[in-house]
């Protein structure tokens, strides 16, 4: 009885974590504020090489609200999300969070010091910021990935 019970919840966790996979779309996504997105990206050259890999990840440099730039995560080998570099603490063009070097799923502000999780639609997990970051539809069509809204 007790294995039966822990393999539903064993089973409930996997099928709410590949939702969290399949879709990063998230009503969030208004709070830092719209400009068109549409660049392709190689994952052949040198700045994105990190792409080839599961969990790799890369800031794509002066794209995104206010020029702040755009992290692309690989979190399988067939998904890549992409989320505004934008804080949505404080929403300026000077405010944008990097690549976290202490967690490779995770991303921090150096204004605010709030974290999202890259793996988990861009999710604040600590810190003032109380939406996820603004994230953005990803096509590939290996090498080329594209970023788009």
């Amino acid at each position: 009885m007790f294995c039966k019970s822990l393999s539903k919840v064993f089973i409930f966790c996997v099928l709410a974590t590949s939702a969290a996979f399949v879709s990063c779309q998230n009503p969030d996504d208004n709070v830092v504020p719209w400009v068109e997105v549409n660049v392709r990206v190689n994952t052949l050259d040198a700045r994105y090489v990190d792409l080839q890999n599961v969990n790799g990840r890369v800031v794509v440099k002066n794209q995104g609200y206010g020029n702040n730039g755009i992290i692309v995560f690989r979190s399988s080998e067939d998904v890549f999300n992409a989320f505004d570099c934008t804080c949505t603490y404080e929403q300026s063009d000077t405010c944008a969070v990097v690549l976290d070097e202490g967690n490779i799923a995770g991303a921090i502000c150096p204004v605010c010091g709030s974290k999202f999780e890259l793996v988990n639609c861009g999710m604040p997990t600590t810190g003032k910021a109380r939406h996820s970051l603004k994230s953005y539809r990803v096509s590939y069509n290996e090498p080329i990935l594209r970023i788009f809204n």
